[in-house]
């Protein structure tokens, strides 16, 4: 009997080991926006006066809901919650990280240069406690101040100066960086990473209106970047803040101008083979675009896979992700998503992190077995048209997210978004 036991654990731990030299994983954190004025027992409730929630002590007569340590809804992110992340990281068998952007406080009104750049600071102090997992970030719209206000012209050439000294440890091609805060990185073997800046094509950017050519040099990079990259035997994952295609929340603008997406897309379609996906942030929910071909829009030909923010506010969890790849192919195989209840944390205890979704369990229920192009292409035809799976894909639209208050125009953005097509096949999507 212990004969049979121990040659079970031994089964049991060969297949470990078998499985971990197959498989990898990734972490993304995205739009942290911590508050440095973040205080414990603050107003959670703002007003017209006081808009900067959690910051300002409560009035005498104040009767609404107070700011807890770990998070509060309507709040940005408490330095403690994202030091308190470091540990769980740790305790993740990645082999890398990636940092979608977004690290200060929203409230752009009061963020200045200064202020921007002490966040990042922050950010980079904290991840570097990760010594020996690699980090690769990605700047975000808030990473800069103004919010939202970049470009390539020389003007910016001290910001990414700036930004590439406090990612020294993790940027390697500093040349392209330094031009206009995009790069590409190799640190596993036959993969590569390409990092693009996608307030380039972002409309809450002025420059994006009038220097479009900096986005038109970025696509003509990342062309010639997968092009080596298919030389030499290598995939292609692609990070990018801003995700492509219109937004789920709103009519107008888009995430990234239509034709600027669309030129991405042309390069997606160009290099199917070698181009495994695109990772974004920004939107804070748990969403995804699948890219079709630029002449019938009907052939998947990429995805643009979307996580939910680390922040914990509008009646959200705070969040990161974990991605399962294929060591052979660097497909993705599977998505994980934690959060933790930062709202009911007994005192003198820190934050749980519990598992939200995996996608796989969650997903093959509705016969979507790969997360691919064609998979997902399936995914939306079957959100569009089987109003069950779009209320099954809305619940996990975010942790904590109520989805049971959903309109007819909410739930018709997020279905016609889905898919990255024209403006005129959108339209006829959501007039229908």
């Amino acid at each position: 009997m212990k004969f049979v036991l121990l040659i079970s654990i031994l089964v049991l731990l060969v297949l470990s080991v078998v499985e971990s030299s197959l498989f990898g994983k990734f972490l993304v954190i995205n739009d942290v926006h911590v508050d440095k004025n973040y205080e414990e027992g603050s107003m959670v409730e703002c007003t017209i006066k006081c808009p900067c929630c959690c910051q300002s002590p409560p009035s005498a007569n104040y009767t609404g809901q107070k700011a807890t340590k770990w998070g509060s809804i309507n709040c940005n992110t408490p330095f403690v919650l994202f030091e308190q992340l470091i540990p769980q990281i740790q305790k993740q068998p990645v082999d890398f990280i990636v940092f979608l952007g977004d690290m200060p406080y929203m409230g752009f009104w009061d963020v200045d240069y200064a202020d921007t750049i002490s966040y990042i600071m922050f950010l980079s102090q904290e991840l570097s406690k990760l010594a020996d997992i690699p980090v690769i970030p990605v700047l975000g719209n808030h990473d800069y101040s103004p919010a939202d206000q970049f470009n390539c012209h020389p003007d910016m050439a001290d910001y990414y100066k700036t930004m590439a000294t406090l990612y020294q440890d993790w940027i390697i091609d500093k040349d392209n960086f330094l031009k206009c805060g995009y790069y590409s990185q190799s640190i596993i073997p036959g993969l590569r990473f390409l990092i693009i800046n996608g307030m380039l094509c972002d409309p809450a950017n002025l420059d994006a209106q009038n220097r479009p050519q900096d986005w038109q040099d970025q696509i003509d990079w990342l062309d010639e970047e997968i092009a080596k990259a298919k030389l030499n035997g290598e995939k292609v994952y692609i990070f990018g803040h801003i995700p492509v295609g219109k937004s789920s929340r709103r009519v107008i603008p888009p995430l990234c101008y239509t034709n600027s997406s669309l030129k991405l897309a042309q390069v997606m379609e160009k290099y199917p083979d070698t181009i495994v996906a695109m990772f974004s942030g920004h939107t804070h929910f748990d969403e995804f675009r699948v890219i079709y071909d630029t002449k019938t829009f009907t052939k998947p030909v990429g995805m643009n896979l979307i996580s939910p923010s680390f922040v914990p506010e509008g009646n959200r969890y705070s969040g990161f992700r974990v991605y399962d790849y294929d060591k052979n192919n660097f497909d993705i195989t599977n998505i994980h998503q934690w959060y933790s209840d930062t709202y009911n944390v007994p005192d003198n205890e820190i934050p749980y992190w519990n598992k939200f979704f995996d996608f796989n369990v969650d997903y093959q229920r509705f016969g979507i077995d790969k997360i691919n192009p064609e998979g997902l292409d399936k995914l939306v035809k079957m959100i569009q048209t089987d109003p069950d799976v779009f209320k099954f894909y809305y619940s996990r639209y975010a942790p904590k997210w109520d989805f049971t208050k959903v309109t007819l125009q909410n739930e018709k953005l997020i279905k016609c978004s889905l898919a990255l097509t024209s403006n005129e096949i959108y339209s006829d999507c959501f007039d229908n």
